[in-house]
């Protein structure tokens, strides 16, 4: 497997098939041999902006904010044209924000959630 090609950028699809976000990073450990092992996939803008801004400048304000959340490599059940991983979409982090974001900001806006 190609990691680049088959998993950066690849969207991420629940148990029940709904998005999760896409693949930003993927976190790799070297083994007292020095040979890489993947252990997880990494979600989040902090994690994209470090990749994408690498010699901006801008890339130590991305590693300042924290990172993304991560998933388990052991998690993953099939990599293809989405990557289906075996975790539930309501233990994300993204699903908690947006039920907070639900509660607390669109359900005062008229119309915002239609």
């Amino acid at each position: 497997m190609h990691l680049v090609r088959d998993v950066l950028d690849k969207q991420l699809v629940d148990q029940a098939e709904v998005r999760v976000g896409r693949a930003d990073g993927i976190i790799l450990h070297l083994n007292e041999h020095g040979q890489p092992k993947v252990v997880a996939i990494e979600l989040g803008w902090s994690t994209l902006a470090r990749r994408l801004l690498k010699g901006v400048g801008l890339r130590t304000l991305a590693r300042d904010r924290g990172r993304g959340y991560r998933i388990a490599w052991s998690h993953v059940a099939d990599v293809g044209v989405d990557i289906t991983i075996d975790v539930d979409r309501q233990e994300l982090p993204l699903e908690r924000w947006q039920q907070w974001l639900r509660r607390r900001i669109l359900g005062w806006i008229p119309g915002g959630l239609s």
